[in-house]
């Protein structure tokens, strides 16, 4: 009967004990849950700023004025002034084509009006002696007119075979030597010996740039961009905003608009040709509500950020994105300045 009290009497301890170190184990497990775990490294504050960024787009450098130089009579080149390569002032004589036949057409011309202006002299003094009639008469004047027209077109196309530089600027091609056979553009020939354009003459460089619709509104004239052409990677240009086409264009369903800009200073290093990247800075001066773009998240197709929530879970929301300057993105709606977002999921974050 001892016994049994004993053995008893050891099985309620043991079991008051295994009750104790339960509700110690428990008590101790909740305490831990309701701490307020520390967020710090992993969440963010929404905040109101203003967003600087930035539209980047590629252009072509191309001249600001160029020309293909033709001939304004055929014949063949006699000399050539210039090089490839050189800066030319306008009027400047860059080339002159044969003109043998031209003298001896004028020469022609001139006989042809000395003795046409002879028999219209005889006419004239016969109609006044009433030797002639009125008809005869205007004939041989109308013969003289006519031959001293003639002369004086002829002599009128001697600066033809001269060939001068429309406007000042940069011989940028060369198409023919001494010796090449040149007709004006107008006057197609299929033969490829014949040359229809003597130089390229180029004055000024601009830099022609497509810039997409949807950045269109950011830009305006006079704007200034960072420029940095392939040649020379290390080094940057200022170009300034001269020209936003009035009308867009579609190349691969894309619309963009032509934007023409000029460079601030003008280097010799800087060739027709080139190829271009463009910096426009764009200052906005009104207020936004900025998250960093790296809380962005995707889920179900739809954008949002990732809040937090009960028990510091993170809940998503949805939101409307607006601009972004890189590292920074406003958001249009569904976050409010003050709340706390993700920036990156915290280890002891539930697992759905």
């Amino acid at each position: 009967m001892l016994e049994f009290i004993k053995r008893n009497a050891n099985l309620k301890s043991g079991l008051i004990l295994f009750i104790f170190a339960s509700l110690l184990i428990f008590i101790n497990n909740n305490s831990k849950s309701k701490k307020t775990k520390d967020l710090s490294e992993f969440v963010v504050t929404v905040q109101r700023g203003l967003l600087s960024e930035s539209i980047s787009s590629t252009g072509e450098i191309k001249a600001s004025k160029a020309l293909n130089i033709s001939p304004r009579k055929q014949g063949l080149i006699n000399s050539i002034r210039v090089k490839e390569g050189d800066k030319v002032n306008k009027n400047q004589i860059l080339a002159t084509i044969d003109d043998k036949d031209f003298i001896y057409k004028v020469e022609e011309y001139k006989l042809r009006a000395e003795k046409q202006k002879k028999d219209f002299v005889r006419r004239e003094y016969l109609y006044n002696q009433g030797v002639i009639s009125k008809e005869n008469f205007e004939e041989f004047k109308n013969k003289f007119e006519t031959s001293k027209a003639q002369l004086n077109d002829a002599l009128s196309e001697k600066s033809f075979y001269t060939i001068r530089a429309p406007f000042s600027g940069t011989i940028t091609a060369e198409y023919v030597e001494i010796g090449t056979y040149v007709a004006p553009s107008a006057n197609f020939n299929s033969n490829n010996s014949v040359k229809n354009f003597i130089f390229e003459l180029s004055s000024g460089l601009e830099i022609v740039a497509k810039v997409p619709e949807s950045d269109i509104g950011r830009i305006k004239v006079g704007q200034e961009a960072i420029v940095r052409i392939e040649a020379y990677p290390s080094k940057r240009f200022l170009a300034e905003i001269e020209k936003i086409a009035s009308r867009a264009s579609k190349d691969n369903n894309v619309t963009s608009f032509e934007v023409t800009l000029v460079f601030k200073e003008i280097s010799d290093d800087i060739k027709i040709g080139m190829t271009a990247d463009l910096e426009f800075k764009v200052d906005d001066k009104i207020e936004k509500i900025l998250v960093p773009t790296v809380s962005i998240v995707t889920e179900e197709g739809k954008k949002g950020i990732l809040k937090v929530g009960k028990n510091s879970q993170p809940e998503f929301k949805e939101i409307e994105i607006g601009i972004s300057s890189g590292n920074k993105t406003a958001v249009v709606k569904g976050v409010n300045p003050g709340e706390k977002i993700f920036l990156d999921i915290p280890p002891w974050v539930k697992k759905n």
